[in-house]
């Protein structure tokens, strides 16, 4: 099972409205100028490019340009406009014009529910492997269940010789059933009426009728995209702090992993939040305290934490 990090973008619409929303410091041209920097150090997935790449693109443009000096700027720029969405201010809507696209490889439909569960947060930008359309020939189940569960399907294929089948314990499953005259075919989901029982299913009711078996633990794909604000709130709410699947929260921590690394000035503090105590700490280690007790720590602050 993998997060990946696809892309991240939006960073010329961030460096704006910051700029848009202080009354100062904007034009047009500048806004090109900015959209002109940000597309020549950044790269296709949103990460800074490098030097090489840096060239080539200032080749195309048929303009001079220094990339460490382009890049410093561009950070610089982007380092304003984390300091008013993540510091002291919050301006959190700023975070909103970045965006992030990430695919999810393998991840069960279990935990993968458990994350549509913040569909608000993603805006209805997500898109799941279909049951209904694709064909699906067995069950594979995700990474993590694979050494936990077996189908049933797998144990009448490769059961172990050595064990002994008994009618209430291991019961035999035979290969089809009938109730009335309806003949009911095994398939890798369970059993299913003989005309929609084709493996894999080819015709859309018979992929309709087989869905209804599909477990949860049951490996698939999707594609995932939100903006920086939101998807700080979702990791917030299934990080490896919190009581959420354990295939989920393996995964929310790999993407954390991947935004860290790419995401340029953001990066570093997506798993953090500013406390009043001025310090930058994991935003599952941050506790709320009442209004008499923040008193006193301010009382202590102005004495010098003495």
């Amino acid at each position: 099972m993998e997060f990946k990090l696809l892309k991240v973008s939006g960073y010329e619409e961030a460096i704006l409205s910051l700029r848009m929303s202080k009354g100062k410091y904007y034009s047009w041209e500048k806004a090109q100028e900015i959209q002109q920097l940000v597309y020549l150090v950044t790269n296709h997935m949103g990460a800074l490019c490098t030097p090489v790449e840096y060239k080539a693109k200032l080749e195309m443009l048929d303009r001079y340009g220094d990339y460490e000096t382009d890049v410093a700027e561009f950070e610089r720029l982007l380092q304003l406009t984390m300091n008013n969405a993540m510091g002291e201010q919050k301006h959190h809507t700023l975070m909103k014009y970045i965006d992030v696209s990430f695919i999810t490889e393998g991840l069960h439909r279990g935990a993968q529910d458990d994350l549509d569960a913040h569909a608000i947060a993603f805006n209805n930008r997500i898109t799941r492997f279909s049951t209904r359309l694709a064909e699906i020939p067995e069950v594979k189940l995700s990474e993590w269940y694979q050494d936990k569960l077996i189908p049933f399907y797998d144990v009448m294929l490769d059961r172990d010789p050595s064990i002994e089948f008994s009618s209430d314990k291991y019961p035999q499953m035979p290969l089809e059933v009938f109730v009335g005259d309806d003949r009911f075919v095994i398939t890798p989901f369970g059993y299913v009426l003989e005309k929609y029982a084709q493996v894999p299913a080819k015709n859309g009711l018979a992929k309709d009728v087989q869905r209804g078996l599909m477990p949860l633990g049951m490996e698939s794909n999707g594609l995932w995209k939100t903006d920086l604000f939101n998807l700080r709130y979702v990791y917030k709410m299934r990080s490896k702090l919190t009581k959420a699947n354990p295939e989920l929260k393996d995964g929310m921590e790999q993407l954390a992993d991947q935004i860290e690394k790419h995401l340029p000035v953001f990066g570093p503090y997506f798993r953090k939040e500013l406390t009043d105590s001025k310090k930058w700490e994991h935003m599952n280690k941050v506790h709320t305290i009442t209004s008499e007790e923040f008193q006193l720590f301010k009382k202590w602050q102005k004495h010098g934490g003495a």
